[in-house]
């Protein structure tokens, strides 16, 4: 069993291969906090481009939330010239929420290749829904660690935090 979200989605992708037309172009997946769950690309810049996507996506969001737009569930955001440009949509995997980015160029049909993320990107989420890490670590950081020695070190229990 997979100890990680990351460890879950590399051994899923024997069951759901990403899409064929997909294959071709740059596919990363990122946590709500921007960290790089996968990418079909190994590149330096997928860090980088991880905490850019959950910015971006957060942003748009409270764009809509600014104006009081009611979104749906097939939300993406999209930005392209009609060959080049990149495509995000949001899906949950294993219960928490993430964003698939999809980066293309020179492609004729991008709407055909948005429309194969979200497919792929809901056939992971269904093979990935019942996944949870499991009960027991191989190791942590730290051990015997209390919340009050958590809260001194990031200086949570102090008056000089609170506004």
């Amino acid at each position: 069993m997979a100890e990680n979200l990351q460890d879950a989605i590399r051994s899923k992708l024997n069951l759901v291969p990403i899409k064929s037309k997909l294959v071709a172009h740059h596919v990363m997946i990122a946590n709500q906090d921007g960290i790089c769950l996968f990418s079909n690309k190994q590149e330096a810049s997928n860090i980088s481009m991880g905490a850019l996507l959950g910015g971006v996506w957060q942003a748009s969001k409270a764009l809509l939330d600014v104006r009081s737009i009611k979104a749906g569930q097939e939300l993406r955001l999209g930005f392209d010239d009609g060959e080049a440009g990149f495509c995000v949509v949001a899906l949950e995997l294993a219960s928490r929420p993430c964003y698939a980015c999809l980066v293309f160029e020179n492609e004729i049909a991008p709407g055909a290749l948005r429309t194969q993320l979200r497919h792929w990107c809901n056939e992971l989420s269904e093979a990935l829904k019942d996944w949870r890490p499991p009960a027991t670590r191989s190791g942590y950081l730290f051990k015997d660690v209390t919340d009050e020695e958590i809260d001194r070190l990031f200086g949570l229990g102090s008056s000089e935090c609170r506004s």
